[in-house]
């Protein structure tokens, strides 16, 4: 859906994007995601277990890979490799208040990582921690919860230093708000509401909270016929050059689920593939 998921629900990949939407799992659930992004690969494992009358508590673990950089000499030989890489540890609690509420929060260990292996005298190893958290909320209106409007401020927290206090980063805070309808699409005569195929336009505006970066858009639209099947398409406006359509398709049978999405860059001049989403799930 254009990576419209501010107003994702019950799933426990919506810990990355709202950890509001872990509210209204009714499964306990174990997933894995992975992408090839622009900026390297990224691999993510979640683990999430609803309580009923208390909430949904859980955790994740999130690595991304920016592949290996070569240092070379005067004579243009690789003396040296560098392997950059990002590691993010999540512990994350949500819970519903009367039904039409839901509120949740993550925790976050963050962990930016330079190995450096070969002639390493001028480059030594890296490595800088932080903590941050993400607050989420989201909210539905309407029959059976037509329209669910989402609000979420992701990576508050205090600066990561790698070397010295002089060149700590802040993190890269932002606001996201969002919203999502679901229509019921006509069926036969005398066809259960449930039975039907339903649709979902969806919104997100993602902005800096207090933080350097420029406002991103996201649209994107979901069909299909419960979660046995669905297919999707967006479009990101985004920043860097990184804007561009996406479709996708998820598949469920019984407590398996597998997603698929491919997203096309249009405005980029970065050599490199365009990015591939793939999650695979299983609840019990």
């Amino acid at each position: 859906m254009g990576q419209t998921a501010a107003t994702l629900d019950g799933r426990g990949e919506a810990a990355f994007w709202n950890p509001a939407g872990l509210a209204t799992l009714e499964h306990s659930e174990f997933a894995l995601n992975t992408a090839s992004l622009a900026a390297g690969a990224t691999h993510a494992l979640t683990a999430y277990y609803p309580s009923h009358g208390f909430g949904v508590l859980g955790g994740a673990v999130y690595l991304v890979d920016y592949g290996d950089l070569e240092r070379t000499d005067s004579a243009d030989n690789t003396i040296a490799r560098i392997a950059p890489r990002n590691i993010e540890f999540l512990a994350s609690y949500a819970t519903e208040l009367g039904g039409s509420v839901a509120l949740g929060i993550n925790y976050k260990l963050v962990e930016f990582v330079v190995d450096c292996s070969g002639d390493c005298s001028s480059f030594p190893n890296g490595r800088g921690v932080t903590h941050a958290v993400d607050v989420g909320g989201q909210f539905t209106v309407g029959p059976a919860g037509a329209l669910r409007v989402a609000v979420a401020v992701k990576n508050v927290g205090f600066k990561l230093q790698v070397n010295n206090r002089d060149q700590a980063d802040a993190l890269p805070a932002r606001l996201v708000v969002g919203a999502a309808y679901r229509i019921l699409l006509p069926g036969a005569g005398g066809l259960a509401q449930a039975e039907r195929l339903d649709l979902k336009v969806a919104a997100d505006v993602d902005s800096p909270w207090g933080s350097y970066g420029d406002s991103e858009m996201r649209v994107g639209i979901d069909v299909g016929y419960q979660r046995l099947l669905r297919l999707r398409g967006g479009y990101a406006f985004v920043r860097d050059g990184l804007s561009g359509p996406s479709v996708g398709m998820g598949v469920t049978s019984g407590s398996i689920g597998v997603d698929l999405a491919r997203a096309f860059l249009t405005g980029s001049d970065l050599v490199a593939q365009n990015p591939t989403f793939f999650s695979f799930r299983v609840v019990f």
